[in-house]
């Protein structure tokens, strides 16, 4: 399958790149993120990392590689499929209208 629109992005210069800067609040919130998500992985996938002491990007770059890869690891397992079946669209819940609105009061 071709990709109708790739961005290329260029790699950083060598030299600026510091892997004992401290990481970011966005790191932080990525490496919170992956941790809830790799609790739903077996236990022997898991790395048993203490999320709360990371504080370098080296460290957030190899724990976050570890569990992105067993994350697709796990994704790659589709279920199967019998030819000409269809799998069912997702179900919708139906929309409802917000209880919020203020109810005009006569005076």
């Amino acid at each position: 399958m071709k990709h109708a629109y790739v961005v290329k992005v260029p790699r950083p210069h060598a030299k600026p790149y510091n892997p004992d800067r401290p990481i970011t609040d966005l790191v932080r919130n990525q490496i919170l993120h992956l941790s809830l998500a790799e609790r739903h992985l077996p236990k022997h996938h898991r790395s048993g990392m203490d999320v709360y002491s990371i504080k370098t990007d080296v460290q957030a770059s190899e724990y976050i590689r570890h569990v992105t890869s067993k994350l697709h690891e796990e994704g790659a397992k589709k279920p199967q499929v019998s030819k000409g079946a269809r799998p069912e669209p997702p179900k919708l819940g139906k929309k409802r209208r917000s209880t919020n609105r203020r109810k005009k009061t006569q005076s």
